[in-house]
């Protein structure tokens, strides 16, 4: 039986998650990215980026246009979509399916978790003296994957979130991360000027 899906060039990701709409650059300098780059050529220039996981990649990885620029490639996050089987090893090709991203049953409940993220985001931000950055985002899932790529959390962390099935879910767990982050901030700030004088720091 023929399974559905499409067929594209696999490109694991060494320590780095792309998200939907997120960008990455990678040096492109070695043997495999080199070899994925020219297979992509066929595939109208897209890959399936996703996270290596020692010998293996993960299940959950995003479609993406990949492109040649001064400073190596450059990987532009299209959409979510999951891993099915390898098509080809040398160089990789799998067979993936687009992953649905469940935006319309939760539509309801989307848009106060929207307003309440966009919100702790920026506060949290500037709590923690860093520039706000832009998040104009057009629904709930678009504003999750720029949260979960500001946070600064570990490649395992965000590939958990990549992992989330649904925007509101993923919402409501990134609001529970700040939540966490702004508890260990507010613990440590009255060390604050020892951690910047300390060596070991």
């Amino acid at each position: 039986m023929m399974r559905k899906g499409f067929v594209l060039p696999l490109f694991p990701l060494e320590d780095a998650v792309l998200f939907p709409g997120g960008e990455l650059h990678v040096s492109g300098r070695s043997r495999l990215e080199r070899s994925v780059y020219a297979q992509a050529q066929a595939f109208r220039a897209e890959v399936v980026a996703s996270l290596r996981d020692g010998e293996s990649v993960h299940e959950v990885g995003v479609r993406a246009a990949l492109s040649r620029d001064q400073e190596g490639l450059h990987l532009r996050g299209l959409r979510r979509c999951r891993l099915l089987e390898m098509v080809q090893d040398e160089p990789p090709v799998v067979r993936a399916v687009a992953y649905p991203d469940g935006r319309g049953r939760h539509a309801q409940r989307a848009a106060p978790v929207m307003r309440l993220l966009g919100a702790r985001f920026a506060r949290l931000c500037r709590t923690l003296g860093r520039p706000v950055p832009s998040l104009r985002s057009p629904d709930l899932a678009a504003l999750t994957w720029g949260v979960a790529a500001g946070l600064g959390l570990s490649v395992e962390q965000q590939q958990g979130f990549l992992n989330v099935p649904d925007p509101v879910t993923r919402g409501r767990l990134l609001l529970a991360t700040m939540r966490e982050i702004e508890r260990r901030e507010r613990f440590l700030r009255p060390w604050a000027r020892l951690r910047g004088a300390a060596e070991w720091n």
